[in-house]
């Protein structure tokens, strides 16, 4: 009766750990914390709430906003969309203190990309050529609503390059964004290419 008793302690224990460390959903044996096994019976796999304004606090937690799959970034302190959308900027031939353009060769300060939801600028990176070989150069990310300037991030280029993962710029919508060469006194760049990657916020 002892050694049944233990062989029931022991099992349960086992069975105890290997739900706590791994559990699957149409499978017995999941390759991950959480697996979905699932078969084509015309059912999702998974299905998410919606959610008007969840609290977040760890970075991975996810969730549904709206019409939108959300992740929470504790690095930046908000939900961002899973999705990201770049936006495009450049300008060919040698050019100083000027716009850069976007799609449809818009050029002016009230130019730029016009956001339809609240979000948030993530990534830039800037290319460009010079006549005087590779250089430093400043250039402006700039968030505007009308005639005003909400933001202006300046960034630098080294060796006529830039990147950067760690933006944390907020728009609204209505806002447009463009770019800017800076009359640093560092002379004309040429052939300026811009990506500046954005994801919506909530």
């Amino acid at each position: 009766m002892k050694d049944l008793l233990a062989i029931y302690f022991f099992l349960l224990f086992f069975t105890c750990y290997s739900v706590s460390a791994q559990v699957g959903v149409g499978t017995t044996d999941p390759t991950a914390e959480l697996e979905i096994e699932t078969t084509d019976t015309g059912i999702p796999a998974l299905e998410l709430n919606p959610q008007s304004s969840p609290t977040g606090n760890t970075t991975g937690q996810i969730a549904v906003i709206g019409d939108k799959l959300f992740m929470y970034d504790a690095t930046r302190s908000k939900w961002l969309s899973v999705e990201v959308t770049p936006l495009q900027l450049g300008r060919s031939g040698g050019a100083d203190d000027t716009n850069l353009r976007t799609v449809g060769n818009q050029n002016n300060n009230r130019s730029g990309y016009l956001m339809p939801f609240d979000g948030t600028i993530t990534y830039v990176s800037v290319k460009s050529n010079s006549n005087n070989g590779a250089q430093s150069k400043e250039f402006s990310i700039q968030v505007r609503n009308g005639n005003t300037t909400n933001s202006a991030t300046t960034v630098t280029t080294s060796a006529s390059e830039y990147t950067n993962s760690s933006l944390n710029i907020d728009f609204s919508a209505g806002d447009f964004i463009n770019g800017r060469i800076i009359d640093d006194g560092n002379g004309d760049v040429n052939n300026v290419s811009m990506i500046v990657w954005v994801k919506w916020r909530n």
